[in-house]
C-alpha cells in the first residue's frame, strides 16, 4: 500500500514539474534561446494585485497540456510591469500598460501578436496554436 501512495504521490510531482513554464527574466537570454531553438518569444508583462494577471499565471499557465505546449513551442519571459525595467526596444515599445498584455516576439524583436487581457486555457491554446502554425 505505501509503495502504491509513493508511486502515486510521485507521479503527480512529476507532472507539476513537467507542466510547470521556466519563465526567463531577462530578454538578452531569451533572445539568445530563441535564436538557438527557432522559436518566437512568448513575454507575458502582468502586474502584482492585478486579478486577470493572477488567473492567467494561476488556472492558464498551471494547465499541464498548455504549459506544455509552450515549453516546447516558445521561449516565455516574463516581467512585473509594476516593479520590473521592461526593455523599451522590442518590448516595452508594444506594451500598452494594460496587464495582463502577453506579446509573441521574433528573433528580430518584432511585434507577431498581441493579446491584451486574460483568456482561458483552451483558448489560449487554440491563439498560441495559430501564431505557432503561422510563424513556425
Amino acid at each position: 500500500m505505501k509503495r502504491v501512495l509513493i508511486i502515486i504521490i510521485a507521479n503527480f510531482l512529476f507532472a507539476l514539474e513537467i507542466g510547470k513554464i521556466n519563465w526567463f527574466r531577462d530578454y538578452n537570454k531569451a533572445i539568445e534561446i530563441a535564436k538557438k531553438q527557432h522559436k518566437i518569444i512568448l513575454v507575458d508583462i502582468s502586474k502584482h494585485e492585478c486579478p486577470p494577471c493572477i488567473y492567467m499565471e494561476k488556472k492558464v499557465y498551471s494547465d499541464i497540456k498548455l504549459a506544455m505546449y509552450i515549453k516546447k513551442n516558445f521561449v516565455p519571459l516574463f516581467y512585473y510591469a509594476d516593479i520590473d525595467k521592461i526593455p523599451f526596444f522590442h518590448i516595452g515599445e508594444y506594451f500598452t500598460e494594460v496587464a495582463p498584455s502577453i506579446l509573441f516576439i521574433d528573433t528580430d524583436g518584432n511585434l507577431i501578436y498581441r493579446i491584451i487581457g486574460p483568456r482561458p486555457p483552451k483558448e489560449f491554446l487554440k491563439i498560441l496554436k495559430k501564431i505557432k502554425d503561422g510563424h513556425g
